[in-house]
């Protein structure tokens, strides 16, 4: 298990205590003050009020993104809340159902000038929840047992609550949160490769062009996912060698990078390999230079570049049939859950050539390319 996982869980856990707490101590007691009887009356009313509370507080993080955004420096160019995203295009603002990274919401952010706060954006939905227990504990105090919204006040905050244990968390879980990223933005470097990073996603969220990619001599957690797009045009426009030059650089400091963004570097110069040097080169680098947890990583990455690089592994060198319908099978899926359309069609067409020579050896004929 992956640490990130094993955090995620214990942070699951913890909301979970927290939903019992409001449970047992804040709604039980009100359904007795409030002399609801009926099962109907008392599920309805625990029901509706969770339900709102969810939905304002998902709200208000958003908002709060939002806020924080405008006085950080940036300009908002998407707010997504559980699914539902008003975005900004070049013909103005539009509704439609999106995709989101992140537990409830998204708000995409570009920045408008170079010295930019980042902080104000990601501290944004902690005083929204603050004002909201502000809010939610006058109206405690200076409303009646008996008046539902004495206790629904208390409910939406725990709510509130809950969800912020989870946005607060100072490491990756199962989403990069805003406690992570302020972590990271401690160091100058970071806050840089932060804005370069939103600038290149509002670029692929608007369907531009993503070009003139900045280079970082510091290898960091998030200098290194800007390096990764830059890796992946190196090789549109193969640029073997300073695509080995720019993996070789992170490989040297791989401790500062997060297993996921070093693994999926690490199948790309496994996949230059493969393309550009001896069968044996790739074997040796697959069983000598990578990690067990790397190699296990690459073989059940769910992006597209990694399962490429690994459907050609599996191909050329291990000659593995089952390894690459494995793989073939899976494309669609990534595809599917792809989180932005950055080098859509250029990866399709890599993927559909790493097929073509696969198929072309004998005895693969059966395998058949999925639609991506």
């Amino acid at each position: 298990m992956r640490k990130e996982d094993f955090l995620s869980i214990l942070v699951y856990l913890l909301m979970l205590i927290i939903a019992l707490f409001i449970g047992l101590r804040i709604i039980e007691p009100a359904l007795g003050q409030l002399e609801l009887i009926t099962d109907f009356e008392r599920y309805g009313f625990a029901t509706i009020t969770i339900v709102a509370g969810i939905l304002i507080n998902v709200v208000l993080f958003e908002l709060g993104h939002v806020l924080g955004a405008i006085l950080g420096g940036y300009s908002v160019i998407s707010v997504n809340v559980l699914g539902l995203a008003y975005f900004k295009t070049s013909s103005g603002w539009k509704f439609q159902t999106r995709r989101y990274e992140g537990l409830t919401g998204e708000t995409k952010i570009i920045a408008k000038k170079e010295h930019t706060k980042p902080r104000l954006f990601l501290f944004g939905p902690t005083v929204m929840v603050i004002f909201e227990f502000i809010i939610a504990i006058l109206l405690f105090l200076f409303t009646g047992s008996k008046v539902a919204i004495h206790h629904q006040a208390l409910i939406v905050a725990g709510v509130g609550a809950m969800l912020l244990v989870y946005n607060i968390m100072p490491f990756k879980l199962d989403n990069f949160t805003d406690g992570y990223y302020i972590v990271l933005l401690s160091k100058k470097v970071n806050v840089e490769a932060y804005n370069e990073l939103i600038r290149i996603e509002s670029l692929i969220y608007n369907h531009e062009v993503v070009a003139d990619i900045k280079s970082f001599d510091e290898v960091t957690t998030m200098t290194a996912r800007v390096s990764l797009y830059k890796l992946y045009q190196y090789l549109d426009q193969k640029e073997w060698a300073k695509a080995l030059a720019l993996i070789e650089k992170l490989e040297a400091h791989e401790d500062k990078v997060e297993l996921e963004f070093i693994a999926r570097i690490k199948a790309q110069k496994l996949y230059i390999y493969l393309l550009t040097k001896a069968q044996e080169a790739s074997e040796n680098y697959w069983f000598k230079d990578l990690k067990a947890a790397d190699r296990k990583f690459i073989s059940n990455d769910l992006t597209i570049e990694t399962m490429r690089a690994y459907l050609l592994y599996s191909g050329l060198v291990t000659k593995s049939q089952s390894e690459c319908a494995y793989v073939l099978k899976r494309a669609p899926r990534a595809m599917k859950y792809r989180i932005n359309d950055f080098r859509r069609q250029e990866e399709i067409a890599l993927f559909t050539d790493a097929f073509h020579r696969i198929q072309a050896i004998e005895g693969n004929e059966v395998l058949e390319l999925p639609p991506l």
